[in-house]
């Protein structure tokens, strides 16, 4: 599933490419992917507007239409956008197509139709009627506030960092990235991590999701102490080269390596 820096490469490259074009047709491939919004109001709301601007909140990006309409986007297993001109580069899962009046074209793909697209007058709102919690990447996700929610928790500390209502934005991947980096067990619980590895999570956390935005979260560019390109089968730990373990932590399957990441 598309995870905090996907979702970020996403709204970069939707401000790079369908700002300030008027809409001059939206084309519904499967309204299933709409909630809250119908078709004809989507329509109706958005066409002849423009995009002003992108937000992301965790998982969920939010984009401003010149009308102070939001439409927003959650990208489920298999989401991303593509912006082109000629037919024969569309997508072949496409669900919504925006036509501008440049003749190109922006697409929302989403081959298994886990994700979906609403139409909203105030992200926070959303973000509050949703109980997300703090934007991982967040000004206000600070050391004092990370050390509150894992000592608030008994929860396995990889499954308190994928609690969306808790910290927004991490998932499966970067969650075991994260634990990697921080030198932590991710069955370990939260409440008795200490002031010492919760500063270490909180920089991990801060410096793994910057660096893979900076690397298009593509994992072939990711620095080479990562853990990322090695989480498969007799996959070697970049640190101590040693071989890296599949374990499964709250009925999700993760990786870490035993002898770098102490419990």
């Amino acid at each position: 599933m598309p995870e905090l820096p996907d979702v970020e490469v996403f709204k970069n490259y939707l401000t790079s490419t369908s700002l300030h074009q008027t809409v001059t047709n939206i084309d519904i491939r499967d309204a299933g992917m709409l909630s809250g919004v119908s078709p004809q109001r989507l329509k109706k709301e958005l066409t002849g507007s423009r995009f002003v601007s992108g937000r992301r909140h965790g998982k969920h990006l939010f984009v401003n239409a010149d009308n102070d309409r939001w439409l927003m986007f959650h990208f489920g297993m298999t989401g991303y956008l593509k912006y082109y001109k000629h037919k024969e580069q569309e997508p072949d899962h496409s669900r919504l197509l925006f036509l501008f009046d440049n003749r190109y074209h922006l697409a929302y793909h989403c081959q298994r139709k886990l994700g979906w697209i609403s139409l909203i007058k105030d992200p926070q709102a959303f973000v509050e009627k949703q109980d997300l919690g703090p934007d991982a990447l967040g000004e206000e996700m600070n050391p004092d506030r990370l050390a509150y929610i894992m000592n608030k928790s008994r929860a396995t500390v990889k499954s308190l960092l994928m609690n969306q209502s808790k910290i927004a934005g991490i998932g499966n991947i970067y969650s075991d990235e994260i634990l990697f980096q921080a030198g932590i067990d991710p069955r370990t619980k939260s409440n008795r991590l200490g002031n010492k590895r919760i500063q270490r999570l909180h920089e991990a956390m801060k410096m793994v999701l910057a660096e893979s935005i900076q690397a298009k979260a593509d994992p072939a560019r990711l620095p080479a102490n990562f853990l990322i390109p090695h989480r498969h089968k007799e996959g070697k730990c970049p640190g101590c080269r040693g071989v890296v373990k599949k374990i499964t932590v709250s009925g999700r399957s993760g990786y870490y390596c035993p002898h770098c990441q102490n419990r």
